[in-house]
C-alpha cells in the first residue's frame, strides 16, 4: 500500500483537474468536517499553512496529499528556513512549477487560488485545490479539508449556503472508503456536535468516524 499511495494520489489529481468523479479511484482518505478544523489539520501536518479569518474561511475543497520525504529528495539545494526546521516543501497542482518552502506563502497561495475561482467576498465552489506537502515529519496520507458548517449567508453567499455546504460534505463522506474526522469546538458537547450528526447520516454505527476537538 505504501508504494501504491503515490500512484493513486497522482491519478486523483488528474481526475480532479479534469473535473471527473465518475472514474475516481476509491482509496481510504481522511475527510475533515467541522466549523473550525484548522488547528487539527495543521497539527497533523506540523505546519501552519491554512488561511485564517472569521466565517467560512475554507471556500473550496482542499485535497491534501502528505508525502513522507527526506531533505535529500528536494530538487536542488534546500534553502535555510528562518524557524530552523528543514526538509518540508509544498507544491500545488495548479502551479506545479513553483516549489514552496515558506509556508506563509503556501497560505497566501491558497487564498489567491480560492479568490480566483470564488471571488473575494465569501463565495464557495466545489472546484478543489490540490496540494502536496513533502516532509520527513509526516506519513503518506491523503486528507480533504472542506468548508466549515455555517447557517447564515454572508457576502456573495447564496441564501441556501447551509444546504450547499452540506451537499459538498456529503459528496465526500458518502464514500464508504473515507474516514470522517468530525471536528467539534472545544466548548461544545459531543452530544450536540453538528459534524457528528452529519457523519451519522452516512456512518450510523461510527465505524469510520473519528471525533476530535478544535481548541482554536
Amino acid at each position: 500500500m505504501e508504494s501504491l499511495i503515490p500512484v493513486i494520489s497522482k491519478l486523483q489529481d488528474v481526475f480532479a483537474a479534469i473535473g471527473s468523479r465518475e472514474a475516481e479511484i476509491q482509496l481510504p482518505q481522511i475527510v475533515v468536517v467541522g466549523s473550525q478544523q484548522s488547528s487539527v489539520l495543521e497539527g497533523i501536518v506540523g505546519r501552519d499553512f491554512l488561511p485564517r479569518g472569521t466565517g467560512v474561511v475554507t471556500r473550496r475543497p482542499l485535497v491534501l496529499h502528505l508525502v513522507h520525504s527526506h531533505v535529500d529528495d528536494y530538487p536542488g539545494e534546500f534553502p535555510e528556513e528562518e524557524d530552523g526546521e528543514r526538509g518540508a516543501w509544498a507544491v500545488f497542482e495548479h502551479n506545479s512549477s513553483t516549489i514552496f518552502t515558506n509556508f506563509e506563502e503556501v497560505r497566501k497561495e491558497i487564498e489567491r487560488e480560492t479568490d480566483r475561482v470564488t471571488g473575494s467576498n465569501k463565495g464557495i465552489s466545489n472546484e478543489s485545490i490540490c496540494l502536496k506537502i513533502f516532509s520527513p515529519h509526516v506519513v503518506n496520507l491523503s486528507l480533504i479539508d472542506l468548508p466549515g458548517i455555517t447557517r447564515l449567508p454572508v457576502g456573495d453567499q447564496p441564501p441556501d449556503i447551509e444546504d450547499q455546504i452540506k451537499a459538498m460534505i456529503m459528496q465526500y463522506i458518502d464514500n464508504p472508503n473515507s474516514i470522517i474526522l468530525a471536528v467539534t469546538p472545544a466548548n461544545q458537547d459531543f452530544a450536540t456536535s453538528e459534524p457528528l450528526k452529519i457523519a451519522r447520516e452516512v456512518d450510523p454505527d461510527g465505524a469510520r468516524t473519528l471525533a476530535g476537538f478544535d481548541e482554536a
